[in-house]
This record gives structure tokens, sequence and C-alpha cells, in this order.
């Protein structure tokens, strides 16, 4: 079961770009709160919550200025094309009794045996999409990656989710693969190379005469 996040949120009032530009310059992000029917509500959160908010799956509890609170969980993250800042942030407002969906990190756990056997391991997916209760949201799901073999493959299909977790995702797609590691081509010695472009010169010359 995942935790809920505390945040401070104020209403921002005021909407637009210009708005948004000001409230970054001292310190705040714009973001927006909608669900349950409700009007969008326009938001501005420290800079300074980032950093908690984008490594955390689960719930956030928004204390509001009028003193309510509202329980949500962070949907998107709009960034910069060039700088890759964090501009706006998107949260959806939830109930404890209705099914989510959200996205989780995926983290290997184990030896996988491919790599006794000279594999290389490789993540394909790095996170997964889930659907559950929201107190049921885990912070990541580990995934025992020991039974893949060389050449094989763990795919989302064989999963071992949590209780009260569903995967969204295909079931077809790969998680984790084991692969035989490419051969390499054994690098030319600088010798190897003056004694071709000798060869290749004279070869040059005897087709001239």
């Amino acid at each position: 079961m995942g935790k809920v996040l505390n945040i401070s949120a104020s209403d921002r009032g005021q909407v637009g770009s210009a708005n948004s530009r000001r409230l970054r310059r001292v310190g705040q992000i714009p973001v927006v709160v909608y669900g349950h029917g409700k009007a969008a509500s326009p938001m501005s959160i420290a800079t300074s919550l980032l950093g908690q908010l984008l490594q955390h799956p689960g719930l956030v509890e928004m204390a509001c200025d009028d003193g309510s609170k509202r329980l949500t969980i962070l949907k998107a993250a709009q960034r910069h094309p060039i700088s890759n800042d964090i501009l706006h942030l998107d949260f959806q407002e939830v109930k404890m009794d209705e099914l989510i969906t959200s996205e989780v990190r995926l983290m290997a756990e184990g030896e996988a045996a491919g790599i006794r056997q000279g594999g290389q391991l490789e993540q394909v997916m790095f996170e997964l999409e889930i659907e559950c209760l929201p107190m049921d949201t885990p912070d990541m799901i580990r995934v025992d990656v020991s039974g893949i073999e060389l050449d094989g493959a763990l795919h989302v299909r064989d999963l071992v989710m949590p209780e009260g977790v569903t995967a969204v995702t295909d079931g077809g797609l790969v998680v984790f693969q084991v692969r035989t590691p490419k051969a390499e081509l054994p690098e030319e010695t600088e010798a190897e190379t003056e004694e071709e472009t000798e060869e290749e010169a004279s070869a040059e010359k005897k087709e001239e005469k």
C-alpha cells in the first residue's frame, strides 16, 4: 500500500501564460486539479515540492487555502522542450472507493539465470500502467527476474501483481529480457593497417605499369 504525500496548494485565481511565468519566478509551479464533474481548479504549489512529487506514484493530499483537503494523484507533467524544466502539473481528484489508473516504477530483483550463462539483463519497460483503489497504489513493483534464461524474456502477463492491483498495460509486452552479447570484432593493429596500405599502394603501381 502506498503512502499519502501531504502538500499545500494555493488558489492562483488568474490563468494564462503571463501569470504562469510570474508564479515560476517566485518559486511556484502552476497546477490544475480536475475530476468528479467539478470545474478544473487552477492552483499553485511550491517548486521545492517537485522532487517529492515526481518520485511519488501514489496519493497526494492537497491542503487548500480555504481549509479544504483534496485527495489527488499526479496525472501529467508538462516540461519545457529545451530545458526540460517542469512548467505545469495536472492532478486528478479521486475517491477512496473508486478504481483509478496510474503508472508505477518497475525494479528488478534477483539475478537472472541467463546471466550465469553469459547473457546480459536488459530492462525494456520501466513503468507499468495499473488499476486499483487509491490506497492500494504501490510505490513500485519489484520484479523477480531469477527465472529468465539466456535469450528468454519476462512479459507483463508474467508479473506477480500486489493484491488488489491489476496491470492495464498489454500483457504481451516485454518487461525484462536476457540477451546474448554481440561478438566484438577484433581491432586492427596499427602495424596491420600500415601493411595493408603498403600492399594496396604496391598493387596500384603494378596496375599503372
